[in-house]
């Protein structure tokens, strides 16, 4: 009787560990209403002048309205990311987020210095299907390319 016992006392350990797996599973997998469509998917690139400061940390952000400036970028951005190694991001905002945005790309580099550009996308909107469209064309916006250098500082 022992010997049995002995054989199912890592049952438990089991089925705590396949319940543990299940549940993560569970939650990396977010349900359909929950993901939001993507507005703007595009790259950014350090310009060569910033090669000798390297390696430089990318970042990229959307925020809503227009950009007035360096100074006037909102502190806390509708969605943002660190790209993949190639530069690629893909950014998405909420229907209530408004139909006029912009990007922040940021290079921060091995110095500490960081170095941004702004651009502003065209008026968007979203289509019954929930997919976001240029608004004058009904189109998605074409990804989006953005190249920072050392011309514009932020902090």
């Amino acid at each position: 009787m022992r010997r049995l016992l002995s054989r199912f006392a890592f049952f438990p350990v089991l089925l705590v560990l396949a319940g543990f797996i299940v549940f993560a599973i569970g939650l990396s997998d977010p349900p359909e209403e929950v993901e939001r469509e993507s507005l703007v998917a595009g790259s950014i690139l350090p310009a060569r002048a910033l090669e000798p400061d390297g390696p430089v940390s990318p970042y990229v952000a959307l925020h809503k309205g227009e950009p007035e400036g360096i100074a006037a970028v909102p502190d806390f951005p509708l969605d943002d990311r660190q790209p993949e190694l190639d530069g690629a991001f893909e950014l998405s905002a909420d229907p209530g987020d408004g139909r006029r945005f912009f990007l922040l790309a940021r290079f921060e580099t091995a110095k500490q210095e960081r170095y941004c550009a702004l651009l502003a996308l065209p008026e968007m909107r979203l289509t019954e299907a929930e997919t976001w469209v240029v608004a004058s064309t009904g189109k998605p916006l074409e990804p989006q390319r953005l190249t920072v250098d050392k011309s514009t500082r932020c902090e």
